[in-house]
């Protein structure tokens, strides 16, 4: 009697779009123009990398966590974007981990086939004004080290927009993406 009582309430109230999780939008960017920072960060690997070597490139850096829910739905559409860029020598990834270790991430990495670089700092605390107030954070650098974008929360990345702001990023053009 029990199971048929629940059956019809959920007959009668079935779960509906708005229980479900929204889609994720294309970002909004805010612009910026400040100095890039000097940043170090490690492959899951541990080797040392900076961001100095990578200026003259369009930078992505995405600051997430396996523990953050926006992050982890966002990371397939970064896969997306990414295999947009994967060959192209003017563009270039950060994904960089925090609060995780290097083999929750790599776990994290092969249960979603991710092939994108990924990075870690682990509980250490990104230079000003990479620290982002909310995760995931995503930034974008222009080819003469200049901080030009920030994005604060989960997106859809896969969005032809971005693609378009990165392409104005890499010829000297950043373009607010706005809504």
């Amino acid at each position: 009697m029990r199971a048929f009582l629940l059956g019809a309430v959920a007959l009668l109230y079935p779960l509906t779009s708005e229980h479900a999780p929204a889609p994720l939008k294309p970002p909004v960017i805010e612009s910026l123009s400040l100095r890039a920072p000097l940043f170090e960060y490690r492959s899951l690997d541990g080797i040392v990398h900076r961001l100095s070597e990578l200026k003259g490139k369009v930078v992505v850096i995405d600051f997430w966590g396996t523990w953050c829910p926006g992050c982890v739905e966002e990371m397939p559409t970064l896969q997306r974007l990414y295999e947009v860029y994967r060959a192209n020598p003017r563009v270039a990834f950060v994904i960089v981990s925090q609060n995780d270790t290097p083999a929750k991430v790599k776990a994290f990495v092969e249960k979603n086939h991710l092939t994108m670089p990924i990075y870690y700092i682990g509980s250490n605390q990104p230079p000003k004004p990479f620290a982002p107030s909310a995760w995931p954070a995503t930034y974008f650098v222009s080819p003469d080290g200049m901080l030009r974008g920030v994005h604060l929360g989960g997106a859809d990345w896969s969005d032809i927009s971005v693609q378009k702001y990165i392409e104005h990023l890499g010829h000297g053009n950043p373009v607010p993406l706005s809504k």
